[in-house]
């Protein structure tokens, strides 16, 4: 046989294996000569939590303000009428927006017209007491169930929260048949901490330690969103614990953000299948925190209610005649305010409902003015105008009259 015929084969194979070799070779820079894609900050929330004294939460919101770090509020009715005043204080430093929740027990389960006055109840004292209507809700171990989202819609509720259902991300679903967003809050989700929100209380009354946590922060900031909670009579009040929070705050990158921007839907499905969340393991038997209550050393100088707002004027009017004005910019009301101020001349600071910060701003001027005049006494309507010390819910042409009158 021919053996230039022989060589052939062998040359065929050699140039195959030349051609594969040069592949993976190439393939192997490129893919090691790539810059690494640069994680994004995570956006975060705290939500501060608190059922027995407001010491804790003072000082939590205080050292939440030096940083502008922004959170929800979590607390009951009853809590809401014993410390108002205080509470109105902390509404009005801007740092938290208030998540009034029902604490005898979670909303799983429960009908449609229990929720719908137990709601309607939360809301009433709310305004009642603070002058505030609140956009989330929330229940004993932040449950809620389709009923929930159904009375939350029926009542102009805007987000209801939900036991985490994506570790220790946090996740927002937006129902596909109702116009109310579920925050699924973070979990824990190591074995020995397992089923407990993100939370310093979860982490204290299970034996662990502020480590045991801040290992768990540092995974959780991989996340695109998170929620941080604090129990604030522990970490607020108890020195370990609140120089945990420090240190989380001043040592990693975090976006710390509003509700409107941290409330951004993530994920739209039917309501069927939204994941629901109800392991709640907080039996006393599992209460066995490592050092007792009476036991951890209390912050030396917590921040007093009196000093929060110390230096602060208030309100902040705007140049433009000092008229601040919040609005959804549709509305018939919204449009006739609109015309009004155009045809008399009037200029005027906006923030419309489309603004990331629209929740914070507003409740920083409503906790000044508790009630308001015009169409509705408990800012039940847009626009909600603020000029000098008066508040005006809705609008109508003599409210117009109204504030050219304060103008003059």
């Amino acid at each position: 046989m021919n053996k230039k015929l022989l060589l052939i084969p062998a040359l065929v194979v050699g140039i195959l294996l030349l051609l594969v070799g040069e592949y993976f070779l190439i393939n192997r820079y490129v893919c090691k000569d790539t810059p690494k894609k640069e994680s994004l900050t995570p956006q975060a929330m705290m939500l501060l939590i608190e059922f027995q004294n407001t010491d804790g939460l003072v000082n939590m919101v205080n050292d939440m303000k030096e940083r502008d770090v922004k959170g929800l509020l979590m607390v009951s009715g009853s809590f809401i009428e014993k410390h108002a005043d205080v509470l109105k204080e902390i509404l009005k430093s801007g740092v938290v927006e208030l998540a009034p929740s029902y604490d005898p027990e979670p909303f799983w389960g429960m009908s449609y017209d229990r929720q719908y006055e137990i709601i309607s109840e939360m809301i009433e004292n709310a305004q009642t007491y603070l002058g505030v209507t609140p956009r989330v809700i929330s229940s004993r171990y932040m449950a809620s169930d389709e009923n929930t989202v159904k009375v939350a819609q029926a009542l102009g509720i805007e987000y209801i929260t939900a036991r985490g259902t994506t570790e220790l991300a946090t996740t927002v679903y937006k129902p596909e048949e109702y116009d109310v967003k579920i925050i699924s809050v973070s979990n824990i989700d190591v074995p020995e901490f397992k089923y407990g929100s993100f939370c310093d209380y979860s982490f204290y009354e299970r034996n662990g330690s502020t480590g045991d946590m801040e290992t768990q922060y540092k995974r959780a900031i991989q996340n695109e969103k998170f929620m941080a909670v604090s129990h604030t009579y522990i970490g607020g009040y108890k020195e370990r614990w609140n120089d945990m929070w420090h240190r989380f705050w001043d040592s990693y990158e975090v976006n710390w953000v509003d509700l409107d921007t941290l409330g951004s839907i993530d994920k739209v499905m039917p309501m069927w299948q939204i994941p629901v969340n109800k392991n709640a393991p907080y039996t006393p038997e599992k209460i066995r925190p490592a050092i007792s209550y009476e036991e951890e050393e209390n912050v030396t100088n917590p921040c007093k209610v009196e000093d929060l707002n110390e230096g602060d004027s208030g309100i902040v009017e705007s140049s433009n005649n000092g008229i601040v004005v919040f609005h959804n910019g549709t509305g018939p009301m919204c449009v006739e305010m609109e015309d009004f101020f155009q045809e008399n001349g009037i200029e005027y600071e906006e923030h419309l409902t489309t603004d990331t910060d629209f929740g914070t701003q507003l409740n920083a001027y409503k906790g000044n003015i508790s009630k308001s005049e015009g169409i509705s006494e408990d800012y039940g309507y847009y626009p909600i105008i603020f000029v000098g010390k008066k508040a005006y819910s809705g609008f109508s042409q003599n409210i117009g009259r109204e504030i050219l009158k304060v103008l003059k």
